[in-house]
């Protein structure tokens, strides 16, 4: 997900100068024009610029993709704003703190993969920014949504652009830093999870589509019933509360509740959880009743 600082700067340039060629936007960065090349290509490939053949010249666009279109917002509409915040390893320190609940600093350290002491100069520039905030979580300001738009389009389009590569009808679902749920209706030889995963637990559900995810991790009940909420939000409960009863005392509601926690699943898997103790009399409007339920469970064996 990392951008350099040059390529922000080259981006920022196109944005602002809208360099006819090249050669121009060359003379504008005070690059050479090979340089000016190479980083072009390179923001073509993660989808923030095109070139555009006029005659027997290039001339550099903005790409027409939503990452790039929001960095482009985000630039015109705050230009007193230090890109550097963007570069490097920001992009991926911003995105575990946009798609996690990080509580602290050892947690940002963990799902960033930064170094201390690059993550902690980071934070003190970020902090005097009045990028990041901290409350119960760490998190981007309001103020700075555009930041937030923008890193989670970007991630998005970096996590469809590796899952085509598996199937070209594949539908990224979620995502976060490296790891990322998607639908197709190909089999792979990729992990299953979700509701594909949930037949190892005896419930066999048809659908047209199979999810997988793209983690090399072995994953438990626990990580899968959290990824079919990933995947589905508060659509399609029905099989994840099957599966919930039919193993419910053989899973580790510890493990689920801190990683549900963890990676913001835990606004339905809470709920979840309280519907299946209190036999449905707390029950969220998305869930079924508690006696059309337990009548779909007979067809499993559940008595």
């Amino acid at each position: 997900m990392e951008i350099t600082k040059k390529e922000l700067q080259m981006f920022r340039a196109i944005t602002l100068t809208s360099p006819e060629t090249v050669s121009e936007l060359a003379k504008t960065t005070s690059t050479s024009p090979s340089y000016t090349s190479t980083t072009l290509k390179r923001l073509e490939k993660k989808g923030f610029t095109t070139l555009h053949r006029k005659g027997r010249e290039k001339k550099p666009q903005i790409a027409e993709t939503l990452h790039a279109s929001t960095l482009r917002t985000l630039i015109l509409e705050t230009p007193h704003l230090n890109l550097d915040i963007l570069a490097n390893k920001g992009t991926t320190i911003l995105a575990a703190i946009t798609c996690q609940n990080i509580r602290t600093t050892e947690e940002l350290l963990e799902a960033s993969g930064a170094s201390y002491r690059t993550l902690w100069s980071y934070m003190d520039k970020a902090r005097g920014m009045g990028v990041i905030q901290r409350n119960e979580t760490i998190t981007i300001a309001p103020r700075h949504e555009k930041i937030t738009q923008f890193i989670q389009a970007y991630q998005r389009y970096i996590h469809q652009t590796e899952a085509k590569k598996h199937a070209d009808d594949a539908l990224v679902k979620w995502g976060c830093l490296d790891t990322y749920i998607f639908e197709t209706t190909k089999k792979l030889g990729l992990q299953p999870t979700g509701v594909s995963a949930f037949k190892d637990y005896g419930a066999l559900f048809l659908t047209p589509r199979n999810l997988y995810t793209n983690t090399q991790e072995k994953l438990r009940l626990e990580d899968h019933m959290i990824n079919h909420v990933l995947a589905e939000g508060k659509q399609n409960t029905l099989p994840l509360l099957i599966t919930w009863m039919l193993n419910k005392d053989h899973i580790d509601t510890e493990y689920l509740d801190k990683k549900a926690y963890r990676l913001k699943a835990s606004t339905v898997t809470d709920p979840v959880k309280t519907y299946i103790e209190t036999k449905g009399e707390e029950k969220p409007e998305y869930l079924l009743n508690w006696t059309e339920f337990t009548e779909r469970l007979r067809e499993y064996g559940h008595e």
